[in-house]
C-alpha cells in the first residue's frame, strides 16, 4: 500500500473513535477555517486599495494581534469555568462581527478597530481549542485529531483563497467597483465564520469520553496555578517566541510580496494561496505517522529547521516559479509541526494547567507576531521585502536550535510525554 493508502486508513480508523463533540467541532472549523482563510487573503489588498501604506497596513495587522494578547490570558480562565458550546457559539457571533466590520468600514481608524475587534474575539475560540481536543479524546487518536483540526483550519484556505479571489473578481467585472467588490468578498467570509454557529450549537456538555481515559465521571479541573514549573513553561515557549517574530515579519505580507515583486493580479495570488493551503494540508496530515517514526521533538525540529533555506529562496530569488515552489514548500513544513507542537505541550503539563498553557502560547505566538509584524512594515515600506524575510530566516534558525537544545541535546524518551501526575 502507498504511504497515502496508509495514512487515509491510519485517519479513518482514528476518526472512527473521535467523539460527537469533536466531529462536531472540526465541521465547525471547516466553515470558520474558509471564511477566516478568505478574509485573511483580502485584507491587506483592500486597504492597500483604500489608500493605506504598508507601515499602516503594519499597523493594523499589529493591532490584530494585540487584541488576541489582551484577552488570551483572561480567556484561559473563562474557557476552564464556562460551557463550551455557549464559549464557541459567543466567540463565533464576536468574530462574524469583527469581520463584517472590515468589510463595511473604508476609514483606517473603524477599520483597524474591527480588526483589533476580531482578533481579541477570535482568541476566545483560539484558546478553548486545545484543552477542548485533550478532554474530547483519547491518547490513541489525539494526535491523529489535532492535526486533522489544524489540517482542516488550513485546507480550507483553498476554498476560501479561490472563493475569496474569485467571488472579488466577479463583482469587479460586474460592478467595475473594485472597492465595492472587496467590501462585498470579506462579507461574504464573515457569512461563512457565522455558519460555524450551527455545529457549535451540537456541541454537548462535559467530557464525551471520560470512560476512555479515567472509567470515572469527568470534572472541570481547577487553574492550579500556584504549582506551575516555571522551567518547563519557558521550554516550551521560548523556541515558538522566535517562530512567531519570524512569522509575523513575513507571513502578513505574502501576498503584498507577490503583488508588487511579481505584478501578479488578485486571481492568480489566490490560486497560489489554494495551492499553499492544499500543502499545507497534506503536511498536516502527514504529522502523525511522521511524529510516530521519529518522535514528537525530532519531528518538530527536523521540519522546521529544514524550511529555513525556501525562507531564503523566496528572499533573493526573482524566478517565478521557483518561488512559488519554495513559498509550498515552506509552508509545509512549517505547519506540518503545529499540530504536533501543539499535542507535545499540552502533554507536558497536568490537565489543571492546561488552559493557561494554551493561553501561553497564544500570548507568546500573538505576542511576538504583534511586535514583528509592526516593525516589518516599516522595513519593507523604507527598505523593501528582502531584510524582513532574512531576519525571518534568522529567527526560525534559533528557534530551531533553542527547541534542539531543550529537547533533544539531553537524549530525552522518542515522545517526552509527560509522567502522570
Amino acid at each position: 500500500m502507498s504511504f497515502f493508502g496508509r495514512l487515509a486508513a491510519e485517519y479513518q480508523d482514528a476518526f472512527k473513535s473521535f467523539s460527537r463533540n469533536a466531529r462536531l467541532f472540526l465541521l465547525g472549523n471547516f466553515l470558520l477555517g474558509i471564511g477566516a482563510n478568505l478574509v485573511q487573503l483580502l485584507l491587506n489588498l483592500y486597504m492597500q486599495k483604500l489608500g493605506i501604506g504598508e507601515n499602516d497596513i503594519g499597523t493594523v495587522l499589529a493591532l490584530r494581534a494585540f487584541g488576541s494578547f489582551l484577552i488570551a490570558l483572561p480567556a484561559s480562565f473563562v474557557v476552564a469555568r464556562l460551557n463550551s458550546r455557549l464559549l464557541l457559539m459567543a466567540a463565533t457571533v464576536l468574530t462574524t462581527a469583527g469581520f463584517i466590520g472590515q468589510g463595511l468600514f473604508t476609514s483606517f481608524g473603524p477599520l483597524a478597530s474591527s480588526v483589533f475587534f476580531s482578533g481579541a474575539f477570535a482568541s476566545l475560540y483560539q484558546v478553548a481549542a486545545g484543552p477542548f481536543f485533550m478532554k474530547n479524546s483519547g491518547a490513541k487518536e489525539r494526535v491523529h485529531l489535532f492535526s486533522l483540526n489544524g489540517a482542516l483550519g488550513m485546507g480550507t484556505g483553498v476554498l476560501g483563497s479561490l472563493f475569496g479571489g474569485g467571488f472579488k473578481e466577479l463583482v469587479f467585472q460586474v460592478s467595475a467597483d473594485e472597492i465595492l467588490a472587496y467590501r462585498l468578498a470579506l462579507i461574504l467570509g464573515a457569512a461563512f465564520v457565522l455558519a460555524a454557529l450551527l455545529p457549535f450549537s451540537g456541541i454537548g456538555d462535559g467530557d464525551a469520553n471520560p470512560g476512555r481515559l479515567t472509567g470515572r465521571p469527568a470534572r472541570q479541573p481547577s487553574v492550579a496555578l500556584g504549582r506551575i514549573d516555571v522551567g518547563l513553561f519557558i521550554k516550551l515557549l521560548l523556541p515558538g517566541f522566535f517562530v512567531g517574530m519570524g512569522a509575523g515579519l513575513t507571513i502578513p505580507y505574502l501576498n503584498l510580496y507577490f503583488k508588487n515583486e511579481f505584478g501578479l493580479g488578485d486571481s492568480l495570488i489566490g490560486v497560489i494561496f489554494a495551492l499553499g493551503q492544499v500543502v499545507t494540508f497534506l503536511g498536516m496530515v502527514s504529522g502523525p505517522p511522521i511524529a510516530k517514526r521519529l518522535g514528537k521533538p525530532m519531528a518538530i525540529f527536523f521540519t522546521q529547521a529544514i524550511s529555513v533555506p525556501f525562507i531564503l529562496v523566496l528572499t533573493y530569488l526573482r524566478w517565478l516559479p521557483l518561488v512559488v515552489l519554495a513559498f509550498l514548500v515552506r509552508q509545509a513544513l512549517m505547519n506540518l509541526s503545529s499540530p504536533i507542537s501543539d499535542t507535545f505541550s499540552l502533554e507536558q503539563v497536568p490537565p489543571s494547567q492546561q488552559h493557561f498553557m494554551n493561553a501561553c502560547k497564544m500570548l507568546n505566538w500573538t505576542g511576538s507576531w504583534m511586535v514583528s509584524a509592526k516593525i516589518s512594515g516599516w522595513i519593507i515600506a523604507t527598505h523593501g521585502f528582502a531584510p524582513s524575510f532574512t531576519l525571518t530566516a534568522i529567527l526560525y534558525a534559533l528557534s530551531s536550535v533553542l527547541f534542539w537544545i531543550f529537547w533533544l541535546g539531553k537524549r530525552r524518551a522518542p515522545n517526552n510525554q509527560a509522567p502522570a501526575r
